[in-house]
């Protein structure tokens, strides 16, 4: 670690990707922001967004003479986060250098095996961890990390951190640090832009076996309505941001609060289009109506799958009928929906599968996203299909192949094959692409939908990137 007298500089990496749509790492603006708050000296550099190479990403870790390196970390871009670390300690050799996010919270001992250059890893929340570092802590006191012991090269695991109870007293995202003009994303959000997305909440009580909740947990903990709607204010004021996006996991998990910050938002009126992600089971028609009123103009629901007994076997906690139920009432309020759909879980047939295509022509959402599932370490689903209850086996893919017929990009993905293989998933996936979007019913819907030149766009633009999920 660093002297007591010496200044602390710390440096916080988003890794490069070959995803086209950068988006903004809200959890690493809420760490800039806390250190900012806390007046350490932080910088950031976003590769992704920035597109640049390793090559100019280790002049820049270079020229940054930072003494602690934080570097984000997720599964799919595993390889890329793997070899920033690299450079990263070849650029600054007596750095002290931690990865934090979903991979190394889920499997923090692995990593620090896999990667020597590292020596933590975050488990957690990373705001109050970040700050002991700086603060020069003695590791074996800071809790909610896994770190190399340079004396032995024993890792060492720490007690867990407890989270984080007052939301409010975090200040906001530290935006004015990121490339914010580079951020895009892909339809059908950004119906609007500038565009910008919003936590608002973290944690999620609910069980659904894909999910790894390593980072936030469990236990629900909300921000007030009036802090919601400060941070909405700054973005309009700061950023003239038009739309939003609630990356919470589930936005209408405590109804009341949802409805008070439409509340607030009506109030103040803040004007501005929005959208979000939430359940079926977590919305009512008074509380879609308040949506609709205070700017809400889509909801993205978790279907995942057509068949109740694949639903059953992940924990969902919902039925098919209380889908259909949401997505009528949501039609019936005039929001737009989005469906999620997922192929390739433990069970699925070609059978299940156009069981799943049905459900969604059935449902008649503005939008669905096919998915093939991706297995993450530290799931709940992946330590049961390690314990042999699956008849199936996981499979790593190369860096080579992507999860074609999807969003989905190249990356180190863990895919699950039973009884189709991920051929099969992929051109499954392409099939029901074009045997949802390209029908003449769905076609006449969305012209319905178009009210403007923007629009006409809007839908030209999301067109595109239909068909070439569908063919590619």
């Amino acid at each position: 670690m660093t002297e007591n007298n010496k200044i602390i500089k710390i440096l916080l990496i988003n890794p490069p990707s070959e995803f086209k749509t950068p988006v903004l790492p809200l959890g690493t603006a809420s760490i800039a922001a806390y250190l900012k708050k806390n007046n350490i000296d932080v910088s950031v550099i976003d590769a992704w967004a920035e597109k640049i190479n390793f090559k100019e990403l280790e002049n820049r870790i270079s020229q940054s003479k930072a003494n602690i390196v934080g570097i984000y970390m997720v599964s799919p871009r595993y390889n890329e986060a793997k070899f920033t670390i690299e450079i990263c300690r070849n650029a600054l050799p007596n750095s002290t250098i931690i990865a934090g996010g979903p991979h190394p919270s889920a499997v923090p001992i692995e990593t620090l095996k896999e990667i020597p250059q590292l020596d933590i890893c975050g488990i957690g929340e990373g705001e109050m961890t970040m700050l002991d570092l700086a603060k020069n802590t003695p590791l074996a006191k800071i809790n909610g990390i896994a770190y190399r012991n340079k004396n032995t090269d024993e890792i060492m695991v720490t007690s867990p951190r407890e989270f984080i109870k007052n939301l409010d007293d975090l200040p906001f995202p530290a935006r004015e640090l990121f490339p914010v003009q580079n951020y895009k994303t892909h339809p059908p959000y950004g119906r609007k832009n500038p565009y910008f997305t919003m936590i608002t909440s973290r944690g999620c009580p609910f069980q659904c076996a894909y999910c790894s909740k390593d980072v936030f947990g469990c236990n629900f903990r909300a921000r007030s309505p009036q802090n919601v709607c400060d941070e909405i204010e700054e973005l309009i004021t700061k950023y003239n941001a038009r739309e939003i996006h609630f990356y919470d996991d589930d936005f209408t998990i405590d109804t009341h609060r949802a409805e008070n910050i439409c509340n607030e938002i009506l109030k103040r009126n803040i004007k501005i289009i929005w959208s979000c992600t939430t359940r079926v089971d977590l919305v009512n028609e008074n509380l879609l109506k308040k949506m609709k009123k205070a700017g809400c103009w889509l909801i993205s629901y978790g279907v995942e799958s057509g068949n109740q007994q694949i639903l059953n076997s992940i924990n969902k906690g919902f039925t098919i009928d209380q889908v259909a139920s949401a997505f009528e009432m949501t039609r019936k309020i005039g929001i737009s929906t989005l469906a999620f759909l997922m192929i390739g879980l433990p069970g699925e047939t070609k059978q299940s599968i156009q069981e799943t295509v049905d459900l969604a022509k059935k449902l008649k959402p503005d939008f669905v996203s096919w998915g093939i599932l991706v297995v993450y370490p530290g799931s709940h689903l992946f330590k049961l299909i390690q314990s042999g209850k699956y008849q199936g086996k996981l499979r790593n893919l190369n860096k080579k192949e992507s999860l074609t017929g999807t969003f989905f990009g190249k990356g180190n993905y863990i895919v699950f094959e039973d009884n189709l293989t991920i051929k099969q998933l992929k051109e499954a996936a392409k099939r029901a692409n074009r045997e949802f979007y390209l029908r003449p019913q769905y076609i006449i819907q969305s012209l319905k939908n178009i009210r403007s030149f923007s629009d006409f766009i809007y839908y030209i633009n999301g067109g595109i990137e239909v068909i070439k999920s569908a063919i590619r």
